[in-house]
């Protein structure tokens, strides 16, 4: 744009300076030519002119009678008394011709004597006190409606060339402002029509403009921004879809442990278990219903926080090695009843981090929970392995199952995602709500957590050391 700014402004000095010198050379060279013209040195009325003038002294009457005698030679008369005007017939360019005549010159007395001087003849002599001056008709050329001498003809041509030179330098400047114009609204108005479909909703059409200057950067980072906030749109609305998903799932799967929990409940109330045996099994199956429930209820409680941003941590100073193995010793027991067991690898070496221990333990049982929905193994092994690298403590959460699509590795972690069909699991199971809470979590400590297959879904986590932190 600054190119084609200077460019068209160079372009109208260039041609407004050759319009002025193309012009100006055409009016002076037209003025010079006609004022350089000379009538013939030899005029056949110059001796008659002068016997006229010398008879009258001779015979002296009045100065109109003198003047037409000379005009019909083809002269105009002028007397003048010490340097007054007394009488003049002449015009007034012929008057402005004599102004120019040399204050210095001597007219000689009762002898009429002709002078050349630019272009006219002047016949002057002196009787007495007055002076005669005979001209004949000046060959020079009209301006602005009568004849003038050189110089004003001069002065009044560069007046014109300059009103010239103005009109075509206001002409084109306004033809370049019109194509600058036509140029800079080009890319306002692409900008101005994607803003309007923007506001109407529609992200699809890309913004109008090819152009090569300084407009085009700030087209692109428009477009970037319409395709940001198309690609945003997508996923608020794909993130409506799984909230809606999200609710139809935890109603069915809050519908069917609570409609056991209401069977077994009237069951007792009935009378159906009817023996202490039955009615204790009744109770236990009533209570493991009520617990996942309560497990639903707490994951949708979670969530809410985390979206909210009301998520506190309390963190102190732990060894992850004795949280690991307090969170095995207290889980074992569940875990074996299912079909399953913890091995625990790893050097004893202290292993020092700052956590909430409330929510890492909600990190381990979602882990463990993803596991024995999801592995499609009757014998579960989860293998939990510790290590220190540099100044980060590393666990390793693996277990021995089927692992999952490499392509569905990135959307583990993503909210309401479920891929739990991949996996062994029945549709409907899952909220996709616990890997993604795993995730704030350990992110939310300064850690990291990632996913891969190696002989089943391997998870492995990093924490900052609380040591290397403490020396820092």
């Amino acid at each position: 744009m600054k190119r084609r700014i200077f460019l068209y402004n160079a372009v109208v000095v260039i041609v407004a300076l050759t319009a002025l010198l193309i012009v100006s050379g055409v009016v002076i060279r037209n003025v010079n030519d006609h004022y350089l013209q000379r009538p013939p040195l030899v005029d056949d009325n110059v001796p008659k002119a002068q016997q006229t003038m010398t008879e009258w002294i001779a015979a002296p009457s009045s100065w109109e009678a003198l003047s037409g005698q000379l005009q019909d030679l083809g002269y105009s008369l002028y007397v003048s008394l010490r340097g007054a005007e007394v009488y003049s017939s002449m015009a007034p360019i012929q008057i402005d011709l004599l102004h120019q005549l040399p204050p210095s010159i001597s007219w000689p007395a009762g002898e009429p004597a002709p002078l050349w001087m630019g272009g006219v003849l002047v016949i002057g002599m002196r009787s007495g006190p007055y002076t005669i001056l005979a001209m004949n008709e000046p060959n020079m050329p009209k301006v602005f409606g009568r004849q003038r001498v050189q110089t004003e003809a001069v002065l009044l041509s560069v007046l014109i060339i300059g009103a010239t030179a103005i009109v075509v330098i206001v002409l084109l400047s306004m033809l370049s402002t019109h194509f600058q114009l036509k140029h800079i609204l080009r890319p306002v108005n692409a900008l101005t029509d994607a803003a309007r479909r923007i506001e109407s909703g529609d992200y699809s059409h890309p913004v109008d403009y090819k152009g090569q200057d300084e407009f085009t950067a700030v087209c692109a980072a428009f477009e970037h921004m319409q395709q940001h906030l198309l690609r945003e749109r997508e996923k608020n609305a794909a993130y409506e879809r799984a909230r809606t998903d999200l609710v139809a799932g935890i109603s069915h799967d809050l519908r069917t442990p609570l409609t056991s929990v209401k069977g077994y409940i009237k069951g007792l109330r009935d009378g159906v278990a009817n023996t202490p045996v039955k009615q204790k099994q009744y109770l236990d199956i009533a209570y493991r219903k009520a617990c996942d429930m309560d497990v639903l209820l707490q994951r949708l409680f979670y969530f809410s926080k985390l979206e909210t941003g009301n998520l506190p941590l309390f963190p102190v100073h732990a060894d992850l090695g004795a949280f690991v193995r307090g969170f095995v010793r207290d889980t074992a027991g569940e875990l074996e009843q299912r079909g399953g067991e913890f091995l625990i690898k790893g050097a004893p070496a202290p292993h020092p981090v700052r956590i909430d221990t409330e929510q890492m333990y909600r990190v381990l049982s979602n882990l463990t929970d993803n596991a024995i929905r999801y592995t499609g193994t009757e014998a579960l092994v989860l293998t939990l392995t510790l290590w220190r690298e540099r100044d980060m403590e590393h666990l390793r959460f693996a277990d021995n199952g089927c692992g999952v699509p490499e392509a569905h590795l990135p959307h583990l972690f993503e909210q309401f995602w479920r891929g739990d069909q991949s996996r062994g699991g029945q549709a409907g199971e899952g909220s996709g709500l616990g890997l993604y809470i795993v995730k704030y979590i350990i992110e939310a400590h300064g850690g990291t957590i990632s996913a891969r297959n190696d002989g089943g879904l391997v998870f492995e986590i990093a924490l900052p050391c609380e040591e290397e932190e403490s020396h820092a």
